[in-house]
């Protein structure tokens, strides 16, 4: 019987997967949780996903239930809920949608930047992508606002399109 179809009775679902103690290991479980496949999961997989991770934190999942179901269930609930409120998280805001969300948007930079409106439009779209990200991935356990963030958003978005607007002018 191999580990993966052993007995689920004494598993730990918030045990880590890989050594956290390692470079190597930290790696391993930061690519599986931000596997952009997982954007793909249909809605019915990533609710299953939930019950069977609140299940086996109580020690009661379904008879013939093998580990790997389990940890494609973590894997899926990692991936798609909060930590911290155990709410579903927005596609677009997830850790998982970050990096091809991120070179869609990259990649209509790199294309659309002759002119000062598309320039600020890429620009104004990249930054609320990345604060959208960065707020829905954010520490809920600590009380925040979002007047906070407005100025910085805002900033990023006025601020940031200036250098490659100066240095397409002088070309």
């Amino acid at each position: 019987m191999s580990k993966m179809e052993g007995d689920v009775s004494g598993f730990n679902i918030d045990a880590p997967r890989w050594d956290q103690r390692t470079f190597l290991g930290r790696v391993k479980h930061f690519f599986n949780i931000t596997d952009p496949r997982t954007v793909l999961v249909p809605e019915q997989e990533l609710d299953w996903a939930k019950v069977m991770v609140e299940k086996s934190r109580t020690g009661v999942v379904p008879p013939g239930t093998q580990v790997e179901q389990l940890l494609y269930a973590k894997k899926l609930y990692d991936s798609a809920f909060h930590p911290d409120t155990g709410e579903k998280m927005n596609v677009i805001g997830r850790m998982s949608f970050q990096v091809p969300g991120g070179m869609i948007i990259t990649g209509f930079m790199l294309q659309f930047y002759r002119t000062m409106p598309a320039v600020i439009f890429w620009q104004w779209v990249n930054q609320s992508f990345n604060a959208l990200v960065n707020y829905t991935n954010r520490n809920a356990a600590s009380p925040t606002s979002l007047r906070k963030h407005h100025p910085w958003w805002a900033a990023g978005c006025l601020l940031l399109p200036w250098p490659q607007l100066t240095v397409s002018t002088f070309q």
